[in-house]
């Protein structure tokens, strides 16, 4: 018998002396009162029964709750991600990263926007001869995308994907895409698409200029030309002064195109319809300083002195048509927010397709920049291009100059600043370059350019 069963014959045993108290110090009850209260107890005994019979037993609610916490344990589990942390980097031009503790995964989600009002006036600029002028506002570039490692540190990737009147008005493009494995303390090896390693001022980010667009040198034999390509590259980086990469891919200004020989690259400017395949290689050399304070163009928090010189080549055959791209470059930044980038540029083709079928084209840039104090920064640019005559229309300009200067405001280093340059073309643009803004004409044009650019 359990105490609870004890305890009920005890309630009436206690209910039956407090009758016989009761009896003792008053009349003696009759038979019928007697009965009364003998009913009356066991009422109160069936319903005291009744409630304990109804109550779960101990090992019933234990079980419940067991099976509840084990079911909520369970469903935990399928959200815990184990080891993972997320937050912001501590330098200037941080990110916000998520990535496992251990560091084999690694998620960095990359975001830039420039919005721009551009104005432009062109003496005889227009069909008629007369003079043109224009003024308006655009997004020059807004992309999206993500770098980061999986499984390992030694394997990253880098997507990007991009809009804007850089990348033609509306569309979507995809640019960056690409795997990329150290294989070894020295080696690493590439594959996808990328943008083509040759020349230093459209390798290095269009958030990290100086001024508000790449110049024309770069547009018409440089960067702008080779722009992205398909194929496989191997790299040499032991973490000193020099690096090296060579890649083999479908020739230059290839990214989004197919695998078959005419499904496009080149660029009409040059005279290439197609490319059929080509090879790059770069080379750098950091004689003061570290390839960080190589990312941008200005001295903003250098903390060293910084020298390096590169070079690199492009080489592609399309048809019967060859070009050789190359270039020598350097640039100097010291801690007193001095910063100078200066370029050659050249590209020898061999068209085949007229009687004097080979021609070399050739330009440089020079260009500094000076930070006030830690926000103001002052920048000037000089570019300079020269056509072989026999490569270009009777008529057009051989000779072609580009000066540009300007302000930078820094809110939050190079992701969020504020650009203001003006821009001087003597003599003109031998095409339409609308990333740049620069409009085609054979006389002079003038340009001004206030951009704001977030980047995250």
């Amino acid at each position: 018998m359990t105490s609870k069963s004890i305890a009920i014959p005890a309630v009436v045993a206690g209910a039956l002396g407090a009758v016989g108290g009761a009896v003792a110090h008053a009349a003696e009850p009759t038979t019928a009162d007697l009965v009364q209260q003998i009913q009356q107890l066991q009422s109160k005994v069936k319903q005291m029964e009744s409630a304990q019979a109804a109550a779960p037993a101990t090992k019933d609610v234990d079980a419940t709750v067991a099976s509840v916490l084990t079911d909520a344990e369970r469903r935990s589990k399928l959200l815990e991600v184990e080891g993972f942390t997320a937050g912001h980097t501590a330098d200037p031009d941080g990110h916000f990263v998520v990535q496992s503790a251990d560091g084999n995964f690694r998620l960095i989600p990359m975001f830039q926007f420039q919005f721009r009002n551009v104005t432009s006036f062109r003496d005889s600029g227009k069909a008629s001869g007369s003079d043109d002028f224009e003024n308006g506002f655009e997004v020059t570039r807004m992309k999206f995308g993500a770098i980061g490692n999986v499984f390992t540190p030694d394997l990253t990737y880098n997507f990007r994907w991009a809009s804007g009147e850089n990348n033609g008005g509306s569309s979507l493009t995809l640019e960056n895409a690409y795997l990329q494995y150290r294989f070894a303390d020295a080696w690493a090896a590439r594959i996808g698409q990328w943008k083509d390693n040759v020349f230093h001022e459209e390798t290095t980010h269009s958030g990290r200029q100086l001024a508000a667009d790449r110049s024309l040198l770069n547009e018409i034999l440089g960067g702008g030309q080779t722009d992205y390509v398909q194929g496989v590259a191997l790299i040499w980086d032991q973490g000193g002064p020099l690096h090296a990469e060579a890649a083999y891919h479908d020739g230059y200004n290839t990214d989004n195109t197919g695998f078959t020989d005419g499904s496009g690259g080149g660029n009409a400017l040059l005279g290439f319809g197609h490319t059929n395949w080509g090879v790059s290689a770069r080379v750098e050399y950091a004689a003061m300083g570290t390839y960080k304070e190589y990312e941008d163009f200005s001295a903003m928090g250098n903390t060293s002195q910084l020298l390096v010189f590169g070079a690199g080549v492009d080489f592609t055959q399309g048809g019967s048509n060859d070009v050789f791209f190359h270039t020598i470059d350097a640039q100097w930044e010291n801690t007193a927010g001095l910063g100078v980038y200066a370029a050659y540029v050249g590209a020898f083709r061999d068209t085949n397709s007229i009687v004097d079928d080979q021609f070399y084209d050739w330009g440089f840039l020079v260009q500094a920049g000076y930070m006030l104090n830690r926000r103001w920064e002052v920048f000037g640019r000089y570019d300079f291009t020269h056509f072989d005559d026999g490569g270009i229309a009777p008529g057009s300009q051989d000779e072609l100059s580009e000066i540009t200067a300007g302000v930078n405001y820094y809110l939050h280093g190079h992701n969020a600043k504020f650009t203001l340059d003006v821009t001087w073309l003597p003599d003109g643009s031998p095409a339409t370059f609308s990333g740049t803004d620069i409009l085609v004409n054979n006389d002079d044009e003038f340009m001004i350019r206030a951009q704001y650019q977030l980047m995250l």
